[in-house]
């Protein structure tokens, strides 16, 4: 006989409720990781003031996503984040309102899209590797950064690189400065306050709200020429099933939503799959062997992708170890249960990938950098909910594929002409910012060397 729904959820007396406070503010990621490798299923974690269930097993997470994710709407971080900068984009948003600016939006990321947009971020990893020079010092993740922006703004607004994108990389970094200080989505009256740092991020919010204002304007008066093919264009002539079209606010969310989940992501990918490369030769070798019998001493094209397995398995191997989005959130809008627990409405529940893809059941030495392990059908055999990057259910992230086909771009132009290789190998396990991304805490650098 299965569990009531009125059982109460396994819950850690006050005891553990001091260790998980010391526990968290030591090592969120060590603590969270603890959790799931102590209480396979779910558990009620207390901290002060809330509650926390954290999910580990698949079946469940598949409950919370897929099939009962109509009780569940995105949690407090998000909402911060939606009310500060991305109003009611795609990644903020909920309900109706959702679901018809996903439907609105699905079109620009379909395949033919995404092969277009190949092409310019071949054209801009190219351009990225010959300025590069042997034995000079590079900061890596300020690279990855503006690298991906130039693609992001060519591919949603058709902005080359210029002055527009040195002054929108400027404005993100102020508005990453705050996203960085964890403390901030933790307690959000902070952000009222008349400090610095909420001053600064407060003007750049409104000179982005200035640039993309001019945008749309510019482009809703276009008449004639020929027409553009980028996500903005597709955005503005998308309707829906009654004929409507997105009104400039919407347009707005959505474009820096895009602006920055579109390219800091993927400059968090290529980071840490550099810096894995760089202290594993013998992986570093076999991509090597693999990008020369393949592409000779030419560039790679979209044409390239399906004979790169070994690329693309190096960052599925990353994504595992390093995913970007380290945590999904959820709270509870209406009474429901989740593996016969009763589940309250206003329960926070936490699905932690980076916990998640340290499962020693589904991950054969589940600490290695071993790209191999994605060669022979693993993804197949994986439990649904096992391993996801991009998140799951239909909310997973629209993106996903061109960030894919980005990333094995980006990575194979610069692997196949140079060896960035750490500066300074650190002698203590990376450490992390934790936001709304997983953001190294220290200076990745990296000298430019021949393979």
């Amino acid at each position: 006989m299965g569990i009531e729904a009125r059982t109460p959820l396994p819950t850690q007396d006050f005891y553990a409720m001091l260790r998980n406070v010391h526990g968290y503010l030591r090592d969120p990621l060590g603590y969270l990781l603890r959790m799931s490798q102590q209480h396979r299923g779910l558990v009620n974690l207390r901290l002060p003031g809330q509650s926390i269930i954290l999910v580990n097993a698949p079946d469940l997470i598949e409950e919370v996503l897929v099939n009962d994710s109509k009780c569940y709407g995105k949690d407090r971080l998000i909402r911060f984040l939606g009310s500060e900068l991305l109003g009611q984009g795609l990644l903020t948003s909920d309900g109706d309102h959702w679901r018809r600016q996903r439907r609105l939006a699905q079109p620009a990321f379909h395949h033919d899209r995404i092969v277009h947009y190949a092409e310019i971020m071949s054209e801009c990893g190219q351009r990225y590797v010959d300025s590069l020079q042997l034995g000079e010092t590079r900061d890596l993740l300020p690279d990855m950064m503006q690298l991906t922006l130039d693609i992001v703004l060519r591919a949603l607004l058709s902005i080359s690189a210029s002055t527009l994108s040195a002054d929108i990389s400027q404005t993100f970094n102020v508005l990453l400065e705050r996203h960085a200080i964890g403390v901030f989505s933790m307690f959000p009256t902070l952000s009222k306050l008349p400090l610095p740092m909420n001053r600064r991020y407060a003007r750049a919010v409104r000179h982005l709200d200035e640039i993309v204002a001019q945008l749309i304007s510019e482009r809703r008066q276009e008449r004639t020429g020929t027409p553009r093919t980028d996500l903005l264009s597709l955005l503005l002539a998308a309707k829906d099933t009654d004929g409507h079209t997105m009104s400039d606010r919407q347009l707005r969310d959505e474009i820096l939503t895009l602006f920055i989940s579109g390219h800091e992501t993927t400059a968090l990918l290529l980071t840490y799959a550099l810096m894995l490369l760089s202290s594993h030769p013998t992986v570093r070798s076999l991509l090597h062997q693999e990008l020369t019998s393949v592409l000779g001493a030419r560039a790679p094209t979209p044409a390239d992708l399906p004979a790169l397995p070994y690329t693309e398995a190096v960052l599925l191997e990353t994504l595992r170890l390093y995913p970007p989005a380290y945590a999904i959130g959820r709270e509870a809008i209406c009474d429901t249960k989740l593996g016969g627990y009763a589940i309250e409405r206003g329960s926070h529940v936490l699905i932690s990938q980076w916990a998640l893809h340290r499962n020693a059941t589904f991950f054969e030495q589940p600490e290695a950098f071993c790209p191999a392990r994605w060669l022979d059908g693993l993804r197949k055999r994986l439990p649904r909910f096992a391993y996801l990057p991009f998140g799951g259910g239909p909310r997973q992230c629209i993106g996903n594929a061109f960030a894919m086909v980005e990333a094995t771009l980006l990575l194979a132009t610069i692997t196949r002409r140079f060896h960035l290789k750490v500066s300074q190998p650190p002698t203590r396990p990376v450490r992390f910012q934790l936001a709304v991304t997983l953001r190294p805490r220290d200076r990745l650098r990296v000298r430019v060397e021949t393979l």
